[in-house]
């Protein structure tokens, strides 16, 4: 009987167990930690290549060519994505200010779908955004 009250309050796989529970907790808050940074580093490097695309733009003499030189800038700013970054998801166009109809300005739009092209492998539990989108406007005089 003694034997019996013994081996029931011993307690050798307690700490293996808990610690299995505890890291898979800790492994998910580390993964969310790892995929929200690369989220919103990517947002941050998108507009900062939208602004430098749109500033490029304002040296060109044709609205043609500042078009494909803020497109191109835009796609260099974000050449560390190498091939998960297409010339499709960038995009400029030109026309009328909205605050002031006699200036022209250029607008520079990158959509980087992350539902599809995740620069870290997706976990179903964690939620993402389908797309990120930055904008950059500037006036062409």
């Amino acid at each position: 009987m003694i034997r019996i009250r013994a081996r029931l309050q011993r307690e050798d796989g307690v700490a293996a167990v808990e610690f299995a529970i505890v890291a898979m907790v800790f492994l998910l808050f580390l993964y969310g930690i790892i995929t929200y940074g690369f989220i919103f580093g990517l947002d941050q490097s998108m507009n900062h290549a939208a602004e430098e695309g749109a500033r490029a733009a304002i040296s060109k003499t044709t609205e043609a060519d500042a078009i494909t030189h803020a497109e191109a800038t835009a796609l260099d700013r974000l050449s560390w994505l190498g091939s998960r970054i297409q010339a499709s998801d960038i995009d400029a166009t030109v026309a009328d200010c909205a605050l002031d109809a006699g200036v022209r300005c250029i607008t520079v739009t990158i959509t980087y779908p992350w539902e599809t092209r995740p620069i870290v492998p997706r976990l179903a539990t964690l939620p993402q955004p389908s797309e990120l989108i930055a904008k950059a406007v500037v006036g062409l005089t």
